[in-house]
């Protein structure tokens, strides 16, 4: 009998709920398009609101940067926990400012056949930037560094239920497509397939899910503190205040 890898029970898991997952799609998967909201709120009830711990939010709406400029909807939002966000009164979409966002996610049926979908979000979140007055940073190095003024941009991430069947095809579609257009990093639930440009992760079955968490927590939690520059979004009413 071959020896049991530490790992394996983690992985056991995992494809527990990479199966868990797939069902929701395939329940869902016959209903009008306008119903299949419900796989993007499968996605933060069944997956991430339970994989990490309470100090996470997740949510859905749209993102404002101090210029003014704005994406359009977005699926899921995860907010960094120490920023505000505002919410519409009896619904649950809120607006985030970019400051306040740590990543965000397209969820779609079939990653394949809708990733032009996925290239036009992306396209109206890439100009956003976060402005931070002064930051400290944890390093994928493992190292921290306090930095003064900075800019950046908001990772995204693509999810499909479905789409590419091997880690080369994904990334192969990653790469090739134009910079303004590409997300940060894409997992395919049924495959399993993941592929990182930020972090050059690369992963497959249930070790894709594994490393979306694992690159989703570094994303969330690598600004350990942050001063952020909200007087942009007052415009000349910030110098008549001071």
């Amino acid at each position: 009998m071959a020896k049991e890898s530490r790992a394996d029970p983690l992985m056991s898991r995992l494809a527990a709920i990479r199966e868990i997952m797939m069902a929701h799609h395939a329940a869902g998967s016959r209903l009008p398009s306008a119903a299949k909201g419900t796989e993007r709120e499968a996605l933060i009830r069944e997956f991430l609101a339970k994989v990490f711990p309470s100090p996470f939010r997740f949510g859905t709406g749209a993102v404002i940067d101090s210029t003014g400029a704005m994406s359009g909807q977005l699926d899921v939002v995860v907010e960094f926990p120490f920023f505000p966000s505002f919410p519409t009164p009896g619904a649950p979409e809120r607006l985030y400012l970019a400051e306040s966002i740590a990543f965000v996610i397209e969820v779609k049926s079939d990653l394949s056949s809708q990733w032009d979908d996925v290239g036009r979000s992306v396209e109206k979140l890439r100009p956003l930037r976060r402005l931070w007055r002064a930051s400290l940073q944890y390093s994928q190095d493992g190292g921290l560094s306090l930095e003064d003024a900075t800019t950046s941009r908001i990772p995204f991430v693509a999810v499909g239920y479905r789409g590419y069947a091997t880690v080369e095809s994904l990334d192969s579609r990653l790469q090739s497509t134009a910079e303004k257009k590409r997300p940060d990093a894409a997992l395919v639930f049924e495959s399993g397939a993941y592929t990182c440009n930020l972090t050059g992760t690369r992963a497959f079955g249930p070790a894709g899910l594994f490393a979306l968490c694992a690159d989703a927590s570094y994303f969330a939690t690598n600004v350990l503190v942050a001063h952020p520059d909200f007087r942009g979004y007052f415009g000349d009413r910030a110098a008549h205040a001071r």
